[in-house]
């Protein structure tokens, strides 16, 4: 089947363009609200009109599409600087030509070139690929790609733009021309598949996806609304795609027919071939009147290849292998495989497009904000400066407290490698083992000697309230005549006992605070002292330890 002979491709005639006097507007619109002399724009519309003229006076290449898609993004570009809408300050009336009908239709509105310019995009793409006649692989690519061009235009302007412009872009119409593009390009694929011996079972899904693709398209011609736009020509793609759709299935139900004789199920094989004959005859009565001989030629060919391989199915079947022959019906449907899709237009792609030709041109609205934001920028600039000013003194502050030089804190290097004298100290530490354990012990007996300290002088305390209470309660029993009994130097040395006590206790709370604090700093610094009594090469090697507090 790869040398079957190609089937005809449908294509679109290009729009054809009236007057577009755009430069007195959008000289107009800059003067007054860009506060610029138009004349330094000359250049830029004297290149957009010579744009415009190669647009509408499109070549029928591939150097014609980029003329077209060059032009459509300029305008887009334009749309943004120069409201050239409906209804808008710069609008200037602007006519096409509507195919179908042949009548101009105008608008005061720069949307409707832009749709114009993307129908001849879609138009072009479609034409484009129907010229070649695919014999070769690549010449399957280019217009398989063209086709698929031809659907992201019309997809673009469907999405994107109005459809009351005029008849030829009605979105009844569009997803004609969408459907036809994706089911021609799926079609160029098909023909690639069979060109590369392709599994049998994916060709027969990319033929059923063809048909699809056409039944959606015939669907939108047999519509009465579309069929009025479209005129006489409805009828000549009518049996085009209608002939296709049983062609294309034929196709698909041949290669279900080798997919099941690649499974040994002749049966299978046999009903799939005779329902790819039955289809393919009612393509050859569609195609009696009215198609071209590279129709005829194909359904001939064929009708040869399917012809053929049913005589000699049936043949085997009734002498070797005696299958029942199943009903179509009772068989699985073939599910089309959908390997094509509208390319994407992109009206700002600079690679495309080329520079903005009106980039210079600023409104003074955006120069206000402009200005704006560069003082709020400068205003935030200055609060973030006036922060770091204050962090930085606080900074230097702090270092000063510290002793500390800006240079040998900036210089790591002092940082990569453990100080001599800290080494020193290492060294002497690590020759005294018991460095440690001894200042537990002295701290271990310290804690006992003030124990003792408090014990005692509780006792004196405890003696001397004993001792005073006695003599209180002698004077209360005997009068003024039993203190007399105390001599003064007695009653001094009790006061000098009791001064002498309060002295002492003052001077242990004193030492009960400095007790603590030496415990507290021992548990501090203990494990700073074991690390630094080790080996004099561990404390590098080793995790870095907590630093210690200044004293």
């Amino acid at each position: 089947m790869e040398a079957v002979p190609r089937m005809p491709m449908i294509w679109l005639d290009l729009k054809e363009a009236g007057d577009f006097q755009f430069s007195p507007s959008v000289r107009q619109f800059i003067l007054k609200n860009y506060g610029e002399n138009p004349d330094n724009y000359n250049e830029q519309m004297k290149k957009l009109e010579t744009l415009r003229q190669s647009a509408v006076n499109v070549t029928r290449d591939f150097e014609g599409c980029s003329t077209l898609r060059k032009y459509f993004g300029q305008l887009h570009y334009l749309q943004s600087r120069v409201p050239m809408g409906t209804g808008q300050e710069a609008a200037v009336p602007i006519s096409w030509t509507e195919i179908f009908s042949g009548k101009t239709v105008t608008h005061d509105d720069i949307s409707y070139e832009q749709a114009c310019i993307l129908y001849n995009l879609g138009a072009l793409h479609s034409m484009l690929g129907a010229m070649d006649n695919r014999v070769s692989e690549e010449g399957m690519k280019v217009s398989c790609t063209h086709f698929q061009c031809s659907a992201g235009a019309f997809s673009y302007l469907r999405d994107h733009f109005s459809h009351n412009f005029s008849v030829d872009m009605s979105h009844q119409i569009l997803n004609l021309n969408i459907n036809l593009m994706l089911g021609q390009a799926q079609e160029c694929l098909l023909e690639k598949s069979m060109l590369d011996n392709r599994k049998s079972f994916l060709v027969a899904r990319i033929s059923a996806q063809v048909v699809d693709y056409y039944k959606e398209a015939c669907r939108a011609l047999e519509n009465s609304e579309t069929a009025s736009m479209l005129g006489k020509i409805q009828k000549d793609w009518k049996k085009l795609v209608q002939m296709k759709i049983y062609y294309f299935a034929s196709i698909a139900h041949l290669h279900m027919g080798k997919q099941a004789e690649e499974q040994q199920k002749y049966g299978e094989r046999l009903a799939y071939l005779q329902s790819s004959i039955d289809k393919l005859s009612e393509a050859i009565k569609l195609a009696k009147v009215g198609q071209p001989d590279s129709v005829q030629d194909a359904l001939r060919f064929t009708m040869d290849v399917i012809g053929g391989k049913f005589n000699s199915a049936k043949k085997d079947n009734d002498f070797i292998y005696h299958e029942t022959v199943p009903s179509l019906e009772t068989l699985a449907s073939v599910k089309g495989a959908p390997l094509v899709k509208a390319l994407p237009v992109n009206p700002t792609d600079p690679s495309v497009t080329g520079p903005d030709l009106f980039a210079k041109l600023v409104p003074m609205a955006a120069h206000e904000a402009s200005s704006l934001y560069s003082e709020e920028k400068a205003k935030l600039l200055r609060d973030v400066m006036i922060k770091i000013d204050s962090k930085n003194e606080t900074l230097e502050q702090f270092m000063d407290s510290l002793g500390l030089e800006p240079e040998s804190v900036d210089n790591l290097d002092m940082y990569s490698h453990i100080p001599p004298v800290l080494m020193e100290k290492c060294a002497a530490l690590s020759v005294r083992p018991d460095t440690v354990k001894s200042l537990i012990q002295s701290m271990q007996g310290l804690s006992g000697v003030f124990t003792d300290v408090e014990s005692s002088l509780k006792e004196i305390r405890d003696v001397l309230e004993e001792d005073e209470a006695g003599q209180r309660a002698l004077q209360e029993a005997g009068g003024p005549a039993a203190g007399e009994l105390h001599s003064p130097a007695q009653a001094q040395a009790l006061g000098d006992i009791r001064r002498d006590l309060e002295k002492y206790m003052e001077a242990h709370e004193k030492a009960s605070f400095t007790n603590t604090e030496l415990h507290r700093a021992m548990n501090l610094h203990i494990s700073n002292l074991r690390l630094l009594g080790g080996a004099p090469g561990e404390p590098e090697g080793g995790p870095a330890p907590a630093p210690a507090q200044r004293r």
